[in-house]
């Protein structure tokens, strides 16, 4: 029997019919909020880097505060970086990138409104990918397709009403910056494949249906705040868009360290959507910088 199979496998590869990548570990570390560290394949990407979160909060009296990167939350859970993906351009998503792209030579993978908050930081042309959505590109251990997206429906869905959040920020800005520049400038979605994984991953609590549909990932990091509940079946329609992942990673469930018990409450209300939606799939509720491996 074993010089049957042995000989069905080598008239396979004759026929140029070949086994799909093979599998390697791949580790998630969730950073808070919406951001991710993921290596695999001898990269280190980062997903919306925002380990400002963990400093001191804003002055709530400020209107409008200046808004700095916490250099030391950074430097204490970011070492390494080969490239960081960008969601969008709000705070919660952007405010880190460009200290960390200085710090590590990461290159940064966003829209041009995005691209302009790094470049009030002095992070260099060479380090930057400007891109639109649409984009399908091979690096070097990985590659990446790139989708366009939609923010989540916030303000009972009048969130496109409110323009200072939805525009786009201007070239030729010093850092450092008013909170109020870091606008949206566009969402993106990225399936990243590497290590033979395939991994779904989007910034916030709204996605293009049509975009998504028929992606086959195994691992999906999916939006988890309270807004999704503002969109029709959110966990149904991206289940089957995406053919029922095997394992899928709340993100945004967070906004602030300490986890709030109401926060713990809606990601578990998450997850048993995801389940009912999804038996076979796999959630999975990350805890802050403890590593999870998948293979």
């Amino acid at each position: 029997m074993g010089r049957v199979l042995v000989a069905l496998l080598c008239l396979l590869a004759g026929a140029g019919v070949h086994a799909g990548p093979v599998r390697e570990p791949v580790t998630f570390t969730y950073l808070g909020n919406a951001g991710w560290q993921i290596e695999a394949a001898h990269k280190i990407i980062l997903v919306d880097p925002y380990l400002s979160e963990f400093g001191p909060e804003p002055d709530p009296n400020e209107t409008d505060p200046i808004v700095k990167p916490d250099q030391a939350q950074i430097d204490a859970h970011i070492r390494k970086a080969d490239y960081i993906l960008i969601t969008h351009g709000h705070p919660d998503h952007m405010l880190d990138a460009p200290y960390i792209s200085n710090k590590a030579g990461a290159v940064i993978i966003c829209t041009q409104s995005h691209a302009n908050i790094a470049r009030a930081y002095a992070v260099p042309e060479e380090r930057l990918i400007v891109v639109l959505g649409g984009e399908d590109y091979q690096f070097d251990g990985f590659s990446l397709r790139i989708f366009p997206s939609i923010h989540s429906p916030l303000w009972n869905k009048r969130y496109n009403n409110h323009t200072e959040y939805t525009g786009n920020t201007p070239a030729g800005l010093k850092a450092p910056l008013h909170e109020s520049v870091y606008m949206e400038g566009g969402s993106l979605a990225y399936l990243l494949r590497i290590g033979g994984h395939e991994i779904f991953i989007h910034g916030s609590m709204n996605y293009i249906e049509n975009e998504i549909t028929g992606l086959r990932p195994d691992i999906a990091v999916i939006g988890a705040n309270k807004s999704r509940t503002e969109n029709y079946d959110y966990e149904g329609r991206i289940m089957r868009a995406l053919g029922h992942p095997a394992v899928v990673l709340p993100q945004h469930w967070t906004v602030r360290s300490p986890i709030t018990a109401e926060a713990l409450d809606n990601v578990n209300q998450f997850a048993a959507s995801i389940k009912a939606a999804s038996p076979t799939t796999r959630v999975v509720i990350p805890k802050y910088f403890e590593p999870m491996q998948f293979r």
